[in-house]
């Protein structure tokens, strides 16, 4: 498999966020609400944020508006599976709630927002995308015997295997129906149409990556292009496809709709390849709220595994291949992953990588169209931002 993109360049900084419609002629202040410097408002001491529903030419603060999407979003989470919840919805509302990142469903809200979509229209989408991906939880935890998400009992240790395959499948098909909600409240039934095309071809994807991981395990050979291509498929194709479905309910056109899951794409990848590195980070391993010895029970070859082997001298090579295909302790082999890693600088190579990643999606927010709404662009440009 080859990676459709060409690997990036491994500068190690994210430098600036761009200007999403630099002027020819700038200004030495250039406006605020232009911007996507991660700190726009020239006043050190700003006044409360203007929120959701903020007047035009007042644009809400990207920090509070991810902050009010999140509450927004639990609180609908809360709404639909209630604490009186029994059975499946039982299942749903543990798996749900509380959430996680939300990521997802964040980006199907800024997308839709930044071409003038109406947030209530296609808010039941972004409830779906997010139902989809704690589904993909279930389903991995089982696959990959973690008994611990979230910094708790996964859904099958809690309720039972049977039980978690059922209510992740259920949580597949709710993707779906959450566009019907979306036409009830309005959306046209050509972009509903379209957008349902997208997820379905996203959801197939997305079982195609997993299958290919798992084909992956125990392959040190890999290479760096394949593994793209895995986790183009296992993680990106969501993160494109929310962002898609977004600018399409919104009613965003064509080329707006594809810049913006080509956004979603690069931070998709990008995302992996940071979620690769945790488990190595002894720091950042211990707030993963999951195993961190997840990746190397199931053998799985992430990238920076990848690189340290490609790198590595004979000796060393050896003594990585034993940690991760022979090593009956994880904990014991992932000290001694990391040791090659700390040799080889496979870590800030692949930091290097998911920088790079994160500076070509910015790059994708340059190209929107003046009338995008500045606010949402700037709030999916700190997506990028790693977490710490």
């Amino acid at each position: 498999m080859t990676d459709p993109h060409p690997t990036p360049s491994l500068g190690r900084g994210l430098g600036p966020v761009p200007n999403p419609h630099p002027s020819p002629n700038p200004s030495p202040a250039p406006a605020p609400d232009r911007s996507l410097n991660p700190n726009p408002n020239p006043n050190p001491n700003p006044g409360p944020s203007p929120g959701l529903h903020s007047q035009p030419g007042s644009p809400p603060d990207p920090p509070s508006l991810r902050v009010e999407f999140a509450e927004l979003l639990e609180a609908e989470f809360v709404r639909r599976w209630p604490g009186r919840s029994v059975g499946l919805d039982a299942v749903h509302r543990y798996a749900m709630i509380p959430p996680g990142k939300l990521l997802r469903p964040s980006l199907v809200l800024h997308a839709a927002l930044a071409v003038g979509g109406e947030l209530e229209a296609v808010l039941p989408a972004a409830v779906g995308v997010e139902g989809a991906h704690v589904g993909s939880l279930l389903h991995d935890d089982i696959i990959d015997r973690d008994t611990q998400r979230r910094g708790r009992a996964a859904v099958h240790a809690e309720f039972g295997p049977a039980q978690a395959v059922v209510a992740g499948n259920a949580l597949f098909f709710s993707w779906f129906a959450a566009l019907s909600e979306c036409r009830r409240l309005g959306v046209p039934a050509d972009r509903v149409e379209r957008a349902m095309a997208v997820q379905a071809e996203a959801g197939v994807a997305i079982c195609r990556g997993a299958f290919d991981e798992l084909a992956m395990r125990g392959d040190l050979e890999l290479g760096v292009g394949a593994y793209v291509a895995m986790a183009r498929a296992k993680t990106a194709v969501l993160l494109a496809a929310a962002c898609r479905v977004g600018a399409i309910l919104g009613g965003g056109d064509a080329p707006t709709t594809e810049l913006l899951g080509d956004f979603g794409d690069h931070l998709g990848i990008c995302f992996q390849i940071r979620d690769d590195v945790l488990p190595y980070d002894p720091i950042a391993a211990r707030a993963m709220g999951k195993p961190s010895d997840s990746d190397v029970r199931n053998r799985r070859p992430t990238l920076p595994v990848l690189i340290a082997h490609r790198r590595a001298d004979p000796k060393s090579r050896a003594a990585l291949r034993h940690a991760l295909l022979d090593e009956t302790e994880p904990e014991l082999a992932l000290c001694r992953i990391r040791a090659v890693m700390e040799r080889t600088g496979a870590l800030d190579t692949a930091h290097a990588m998911a920088d790079d990643y994160a500076r070509r999606a910015r790059e994708l927010l340059t190209r929107l169209p003046a009338t995008a709404h500045v606010a949402h662009v700037h709030a999916l440009a700190l997506l990028t931002r790693p977490a710490h």
